[in-house]
């Protein structure tokens, strides 16, 4: 649509959007991504109307913009958060291709494997953001890299496939494995067909029974609770994750996986009782717990 619109009608827009409950500076930008991709007023119009009723603006507009690359959204995955971009610059600062380490990150050592081909796994990939973010910067930089991804969910398999097939050159797409699997039914042997990993990165479901009444409209209504839940205490996944990443991993390599804003101490207490080494919670752009990183040794 064409983006000569009156600054009246932009505010006017704005504000319907302020009056259904979005934050200012959120809606500015909304409007202005909404105008943007609309194809007429009849479009933009129903873009605001569906935003109004909580529907997320990634699902309305169908995309998300992560780390590098504009990923494919569709109803029932979870969409990207920019907290996770905090999980791929620590596994590409393990891996050597940070070449700004930010933060906490500068205290994740880097690996001592020798230079060929890193193995990585995705386990719960939901879009496929996390992990073909990392594979993206990793060919960018000329590394070889082979990775696996997997998610129980059909439509986040389906959506992940749709980011490889836009975003992954040609000759790298067979490169990558991607997998419909129960991560929590999963000995891990479906990811080590050509050797054991370099790293495993996830973002599994860790909002407890509690909190998840509390969800805002637009998350609880719309995004899918079997990418949200994560039992009781949220914790589930990072007991199995733990379990399965000691069997998988080279000897010295990483496990890294996002969690809750709380649960940093109870993640390091499950990878530190797995034996783990080098455990380090990483903290997000709000100073919150996010991402915690343990080496196998």
């Amino acid at each position: 649509m064409h983006r000569t619109m009156s600054g009246n009608s932009r505010q006017q827009y704005t504000e319907r959007l302020i009056r259904a409950g979005i934050d200012i500076n959120d809606a500015r930008l909304e409007i202005e991504d909404f105008i943007s991709f609309a194809s007429d007023e009849k479009e933009l119009l129903d873009f605001i109307s569906r935003r109004e009723k909580g529907e997320p603006a990634s699902y309305i507009l169908g995309f998300k913009d992560f780390f590098k690359d504009r990923f494919k959204v569709v109803p029932g995955v979870l969409i990207p958060r920019s907290d996770t971009e905090i999980l791929v610059e620590t596994a590409l600062q393990f891996l050597g291709c940070n070449d700004m380490p930010l933060g906490d990150i500068g205290r994740i050592p880097v690996s001592e494997a020798p230079d060929g081909t890193v193995r990585i796994a995705d386990l719960c990939t939901g879009t496929g953001c996390a992990g073909l973010s990392v594979f993206l910067e990793m060919i960018r930089k000329g590394r070889d890299i082979r990775l696996f991804m997997s998610d129980i969910s059909e439509k986040a398999v389906d959506c992940a496939s749709l980011n490889i097939q836009n975003l992954v050159p040609e000759q790298n797409k067979t490169l990558i494995s991607l997998l419909t699997e129960d991560v929590l039914a999963s000995d891990g042997s479906s990811y080590t067909s050509e050797g054991l990993l370099d790293v495993v990165i996830s973002n599994p479901p860790y909002i407890n029974d509690e909190d998840m009444k509390t969800l805002p409209k637009d998350v609880a209504s719309y995004e899918p609770e079997l990418a949200l839940r994560g039992g009781p205490d949220g914790l589930k996944f990072y007991f199995h994750l733990a379990f399965i990443s000691d069997k998988i991993l080279k000897n010295g390599g990483a496990l890294i996986v996002e969690h809750g804003y709380d649960q940093g101490p109870s993640v390091r207490d499950i990878f530190e009782k797995q034996g783990f080494n080098n455990v380090t919670t990483l903290t997000d752009l709000g100073g919150n717990d996010r991402v915690t990183f343990g080496r196998k040794d």
